[in-house]
């Protein structure tokens, strides 16, 4: 079984040696490399192609951010994955906009971060407790429902989509989807599939990114009236 390898973009050594010197540990993980600086961990990531980034924000050169965006322009298949010590609304959605695939605060226990590198490589999304109640308070924060008239994508999404796909944006799993709206697993993930293809994205946090770009500027989310 290949180990997942990750590319760690930090600015502080302290701080990334002593992940770096904790993932070693773990027997599924292999350190691709390392970045001091944005510019860096563009050039590095295109070279290395890790399966996991670990990006924090504030990053010399060109930041987090920007750094995301790029890589992301060259190199679409790539998992990034934030460790950083913002947890503000503006940086979590200009990261999840970026393309990132998680996102985790660096107080985090190390066994989260093990967590949320193994699911990011599996290709699922992976939010920390903290930062999906910042989308579900973004979320929620409205109660009118504002579809855009001239996005037709949007037209074909139904109801029950969109309730899926709100709590897919909050970070919720399959199975927390499906227990929450007494459905089945699979029927969850059913609708997950067609969310993607109506939407002509990718994978989930392609559904996470076209939602939030499309009502980061509303002043309000669409609501189904879903309760948490």
């Amino acid at each position: 079984m290949s180990k997942t390898r990750i590319l760690i973009a930090d600015d502080h050594q302290m701080f990334r040696t002593g992940i770096v010197n904790l993932l070693k540990k773990e027997t599924d993980f292999e350190i691709a490399g390392e970045a001091k600086q944005g510019d860096e961990a563009i050039k590095l990531a295109a070279n290395l192609h890790p399966d996991v980034i670990l990006m924090d924000i504030d990053l010399p050169v060109l930041d987090g951010i920007e750094a995301s965006v790029r890589i992301i322009e060259e190199y679409p298949e790539a998992k990034i994955l934030v460790l950083t010590s913002f947890e503000s609304e503006d940086y979590i959605l200009r990261m999840l906009k970026a393309g990132a695939k998680g996102y985790i605060l660096k107080d985090a226990p190390f066994d989260e971060l093990v967590l949320a590198i193994l699911t990011i490589s599996k290709g699922s999304s992976y939010f920390a407790k903290e930062v999906s109640a910042t989308l579900m308070a973004r979320l929620e924060r409205s109660s009118v429902a504002t579809v855009p008239e001239d996005d037709t994508l949007w037209k074909c999404i139904t109801t029950r989509e969109l309730e899926i796909l709100q709590f897919v944006v909050e970070g919720l799993t399959n199975k927390e989807i499906a227990n929450k709206l007494f459905i089945s697993p699979r029927t969850v993930e059913t609708h997950r599939r067609n969310l993607i293809q109506k939407l002509k994205v990718k994978n989930t946090a392609g559904l996470v990114r076209y939602y939030l770009e499309h009502y980061n500027n509303s002043p309000a989310f669409p609501q189904t009236g879903k309760s948490s």
